[in-house]
Formats: C-alpha cells, structure tokens, sequence
C-alpha cells in the first residue's frame, strides 16, 4: 500500500504535515476527511533505492533501538506527545529497515492502536520485556521514566556482553592460527621433508612417522575434511537455536571451568537490574517474579526459578525462595534478605547491582588471563612437535655419516 506525505490543515487552523497509507487518491482524500481536517498537497513518499538490497536484507543493529529508547524517553520527559515524539524519530538517521518499522509504529499510534501493541507487532525489532514494561508505563502514567529504565538497562546489558565479546577476541585468534599452522605444516613443509628423508634412505622414528601419517592423511581428505567439519560446525549452531540445544549450550555454559564464572556473574547483574525496574513499576512480587524468569537469558535458570515463584506463592519469602534453588550467590541472596528486613529492596538491590558489573569485568580479566596462556601453550606444542619430527631424522642421518 503507497504511503502518502500530505501537508494538512488540522482542527485548530495549523498547519501539518502527517504519512497516511492509501491505496488510491479517492481513498487518501476519504480518510482525511474523515478526520475532519483539511488537505492543502500530497504526495506519494519515495523508497530510498540506493540501498534497496541492505534495506530488505539487512538486520537492525540493537545499538539503534538503544538509542532510540534514549531519545524517545527524553522527548517524553519534554512533554512532547507520543505520535510527535514518533513523527519526529522516524526520520532521524536511523537505518532504513529500522526507519520502516518506526514509520509503522507511528501510522499505527495514529490510528488509534496503543503504544505497547503497535511496538508488540515487531518481536525482532523489539524485546518482549520491553514492550511489557512500555504497557505497564502506559497504564501507570510513567512511560517517560520506563523508557529511561529501558534505555539504561539495555546499554547496561549491551556494554557487558561487548565487553565478554572483545576479550574472547584474542584467545579466539591464537586457536585459529593453531589450526591455520597445522593445516600449513601438513599441506606445504611436511611433505617436502618426507621426501628428502625418503630419498636419503634415512631411518624414520615413530614420532616422525605419526606426524607424516597425519600430513598424509590431511593431504589425501583435505577435500573431504574441509566441508565435514563447516557442516558440523553448522549442525552444532542449528541444534543451539533449537530449545533443547539451548539448555544444552546452557548447561555447558555452567559447568565449563573458565566461562562459568564469567556467565554467573552476567545472570546475576541482569537479574539484579531487571529486579529493580520490575519493582519500581508497581508490579506485585509474583508478576515480578514471573517476568524476571523470562530475563534470566539462561534455560538452566529459567527452569529452576520455576521453584521460586511456587514457594513465593505459598508465602515464604523471596530470599530463602531464592537461595534454596542453588542459582545464585550467597551475597545476592543476602542482600535481598536485608532489603526486604528494611522495606529497601530496590536501594540494595541497585548497589548489588553495581557490584556485580564491577565482577562481570574482573571475571572476564581472570578468563582471558588464563585462556591466552593455553592458547599459546597449545600453538607452541603443535610447532615443536613438527620440529622435532624435522629434526629428530635429520640429527640421526648426520650422525650415520
């Protein structure tokens, strides 16, 4: 259906500019009228063709919502009406798939849908909590407020995750290069010297022997290998997106050594932030409960926080609910327990909060700390393994002459 810019004459004598989707002129004209405003001009709005393929192929980048969660909250914060705030944000310098789904959420407020609803129709663009707590901020008379808290919390949630994402860079890149220097050896140098031992007749030890039976056998299924491994590595990354898969990626998550730490603490940072914003909305305990589950980003979690919410229900109290699951720690815990004491919770929670940030960094410095060492252990004994299986031959038939 076209989308129509028109320059109009509202009810109070000022001029306006509204989009309005038609699928004639005779339709576009029945619609203003309907209105009961007056149409000076109108035109059909262009697509933007230059980017035409990255606009219909493209994924929106989060960063954008982020930033558009912040602007919207501080035009509300104004005063500014919503269907204004969204008139004008759908024509910052968004990208254009993103600037799409904006425009539809504005001709839908428009329309007379509810702001919480029209956001609802894009679940790929915007998070589910979020357009929960835009409904709850829309009932309450806080949607300014919940924008910010959502605006916060996401950069928060974000600035973490890269945080995680840019450190795993380096360890990511030596267990590539070890894989690279293998493939190298096995495809390019080994079998030269295999020849030049084989043609000077001297003697092959085992250590020698296994690692020309690798080469060996790397050279003659290199074309076979290759797509068996992508098509595992590709096997492996459907099954995680499956919900089995993700319990399983989950629980592995947990349990690995190095990454656990760095996980835990990222659960109990998300959920400590996602408590406060939960509370300060005026939610009872039980729909709190019940939407931090959906937040904890962990099946593992969000199964057993099952059990929580049933002995909240019973009347025992949120912190001993808590800390009989097993998930989190002790301090958390604790400090929930002081919180409900004192009548403070969401105070206490918010310095937790911030403590937890500050173990997510230094968990992720421990990680990295002690993956690049194994890394570089690991391409050092690839490496020395090949030159001693050189070496080893090369010493003996120098020793036989």
């Amino acid at each position: 259906m076209p989308l129509y810019r028109c320059k109009v004459i509202n009810s109070s004598g000022q001029r306006q500019t509204v989009l309005r989707e038609a699928t004639d002129e005779l339709s576009l004209r029945a619609s203003i009228r309907q209105d009961q405003i007056h149409m000076i001009s109108f035109s059909v709005v262009k697509e933007e063709k230059e980017n035409e393929f990255f606009a219909v192929s493209s994924k929106i980048k989060f960063t954008e919502v982020i930033t558009f969660f912040r602007q919207f909250s501080v035009m509300l914060k104004a005063g500014i009406p919503i269907s204004d705030c969204l008139n004008n944000l759908h024509k910052q310098k968004f990208s254009i798939p993103f600037r799409n789904v904006l425009q539809t959420v504005y001709l839908d407020v428009e329309s007379g849908v509810l702001l919480s609803d029209a956001f609802s129709k894009h679940p790929k663009v915007f998070p589910k909590f979020f357009c929960s707590m835009v409904g709850i901020g829309e009932v309450s008379g806080s949607l300014d407020r919940v924008m910010s808290n959502m605006a916060d919390y996401y950069e928060n949630d974000r600035r973490i995750k890269k945080k995680a994402s840019s450190a795993m860079v380096y360890p990511s890149l030596l267990v590539a290069m070890v894989v690279v220097v293998v493939i190298f050896l096995c495809l390019f140098i080994l079998p030269k010297f295999e020849s030049t031992i084989n043609e000077l007749g001297g003697e092959v030890p085992a250590i020698t022997r296994i690692v020309m039976d690798i080469s060996q056998f790397v050279q003659d299924y290199f074309f076979i290998l290759l797509p068996a491994i992508v098509g595992v590595v590709l096997i492996v990354m459907l099954f995680f997106k499956t919900k089995t898969g993700k319990y399983v990626k989950d629980v592995l998550m947990l349990n690995l050594p190095i990454i656990s730490t760095v996980q835990k603490n990222m659960i109990t940072s998300r959920f400590s932030r996602a408590f406060i914003i939960l509370l300060s909305s005026g939610m009872n305990m039980i729909d709190v409960l019940e939407n931090l589950k959906k937040m904890l980003g962990n099946e593992v979690f969000t199964r057993k926080f099952d059990y929580t919410i049933e002995e909240v229900k019973r009347g025992r109290r949120i912190a001993a609910s808590i800390e009989s699951t097993g998930l989190f720690p002790s301090m958390l815990t604790e400090m929930i327990s002081v919180g409900e004491k004192s009548g403070n919770i969401e105070e206490v929670l918010a310095s937790t909060s911030d403590y937890y940030d500050e173990q997510v960094e230094a968990s992720i410095a421990k990680a990295v700390a002690a993956i690049e060492p194994m890394a570089i252990i690991m391409l050092g004994g690839v490496v020395c393994l090949v030159i001693l299986s050189v070496l080893v031959p090369m010493m003996s038939m120098m020793n036989a002459v």
